[in-house]
């Protein structure tokens, strides 16, 4: 196999991560959206939604571990000519935070919901404000990185 196939490998599974990544992250948010619309109006169904979502979780995991993968697959294969470019750097400190809002901020949102829900006690307002706002960062950052990868500043 040829330097220049793997290069173009490694790029091929990173795109697939961040979409496995973005699309859990979308598919999450839409969720979420689904069970306060069903919580508000049959509380008994809500925890079914709940349910059904809880693997975008994972697959936002998976997503990660991919990306950071195929990241340092690239990176090797490139002897790190991205590392020193200005927006390589933006990307990757953005990459860095979407990862810990995820592993921190997002599931310990999750947690006070699946909480809550298991408890049958009173959704406190701060979880689905803390959900609405961990989307919406996610979703920024993620724009942002898209948008920093493909015009790629400096």
């Amino acid at each position: 196999m040829s330097t220049q196939t793997l290069l173009q490998s490694f790029i091929v599974i990173h795109l697939t991560g961040f979409l496995l990544f973005a699309g859990s992250i979308i598919a999450d948010f839409i969720g979420i959206r689904q069970f306060w619309k069903q919580y508000t109006t049959d509380a008994g169904k809500a925890p079914a939604v709940l349910q059904a979502i809880s693997p975008f979780m994972i697959t936002t995991r998976i997503g990660i571990g991919v990306i950071i993968l195929s990241g340092v697959g690239i990176m090797a294969m490139t002897h790190g000519v991205f590392g020193e470019q200005t927006w390589f750097r933006i990307k990757f400190g953005l990459v860095l935070l979407v990862i810990a809002n995820a592993l921190v901020i997002g599931q310990r949102q999750r947690s006070r919901l699946n909480k809550a829900v298991s408890t049958d006690d009173a959704i406190p307002g701060k979880v689905k404000t803390g959900l609405k706002n961990y989307h919406l960062v996610q979703i920024i950052f993620i724009f942002i990185i898209v948008l920093l990868s493909v015009f790629k500043f400096n």
